[in-house]
């Protein structure tokens, strides 16, 4: 039982702005702060997952074997299906990309921004 865990990033509207060597720089400075922000919100059981995000062309990948099912908080096989409900590190969770987001979004936009060259 295997799985990658996918965050996209969509920046169609900068895109058509700027060059495309500019928001290929702001979408890994962006990146790259998105991985650093979101580990405090990473189950983290043995610190496997939380140090596992990578940066891709439009987003994070998260590899591993767990990866996929505790971005979901839930995984299946032929017979069954089931959730997680109790995390060992409190605060941390299914999702992490919407609970960090409210909290770094803006800063996020800023490091793309800075990225760019545009601020």
């Amino acid at each position: 039982m295997g799985g990658t865990a996918y965050v996209k990033i969509d920046l169609k509207g900068l895109e058509k702005k700027c060059s495309p060597e500019a928001v290929r720089r702001g979408k890994v400075a962006m990146i790259s702060q998105m991985i650093d922000d979101m580990e405090q919100f990473i189950p983290n059981k043995d610190g496997e997952l939380s140090t596992s995000g990578a940066p891709i062309a439009d987003g994070i990948r998260y590899p591993g074997p767990y990866a996929r099912a505790q971005f979901y908080g839930s995984s299946y096989n032929k017979t069954k299906r089931w959730t997680f409900k109790k995390y060992t590190t409190p605060g941390t969770g299914k999702r992490w990309d919407r609970k960090a987001t409210p909290k770094y979004a803006k800063q996020w936009g800023d490091t793309a921004l800075k990225g760019m060259g545009i601020k």
